[in-house]
């Protein structure tokens, strides 16, 4: 038998949890002792564990307090669901505007929650891996990154364009109250829908 061409790729493992979490600015110095303290690790902006085996997981609380101590962006595929997880500065108006549009289909949609003045963005979905990696590359985890820091600088000036797309995918069941649609959408929520399932 001869081998003619190999190439590399992510399958997700449907017995471990993956965690990436990044800093868009360097932690100052109090953060850095913080998250050393909480994790054991060396302080980088970007934060990545592997969990392997069935009930292995991030400790319950470091998400919320990675996400209030200078890291403004999580990634993290357990069981080929895929989360990202937005840190923003608490801004009760921009709250009020994203309210309409929580949902959850199943752990995949959107959510937010408030911690220690920062509002926590959810971002819950199941990913199309030949539209993900035509998009991002070998690696997931730095193209959901990329994808989502434009999300962010867009929720940041008003722009809830990924987030209808969120709810144009996993919600949209025909209630009264539903949102109405967003249009034009931003290009990051056009690669949103297109890199998302809904099975």
């Amino acid at each position: 038998m001869k081998i003619i061409s190999m190439k590399r790729g992510f399958d997700a493992d449907h017995s471990s949890s993956t965690y990436e979490f990044y800093a868009l600015k360097p932690l100052k110095s109090t953060q850095r002792e913080a998250v050393q303290g909480l994790t054991g690790e060396s302080p980088k902006r970007r934060l990545h564990f592997h969990y392997v085996g069935d009930w292995s997981d991030i400790p319950y609380d470091w998400k919320d307090k990675l996400l209030t101590l200078g890291y403004d962006i999580l990634v993290s595929e357990s069981y080929d669901w895929w989360g990202v997880y937005l840190s923003l500065p608490d801004d009760p108006a921009l709250r009020v505007q994203l309210e309409p549009y929580r949902i959850d289909s199943d752990g995949n949609g959107f959510g937010i929650e408030v911690v220690d003045e920062r509002m926590i963005l959810y971002f819950g979905m199941q990913l199309d891996y030949g539209a993900m990696y035509d998009m991002s590359g070998q690696n997931p985890f730095r193209g959901l990154t990329n994808l989502f820091k434009t999300v962010r600088e867009e929720l940041l000036v008003g722009d809830l364009s990924a987030v209808w797309a969120m709810y144009k995918t996993y919600g949209g069941y025909g209630d009264e109250d539903e949102p109405e649609p967003l249009e034009p959408l931003s290009d990051s929520a056009d690669t949103l829908l297109g890199i998302m399932e809904n099975y």
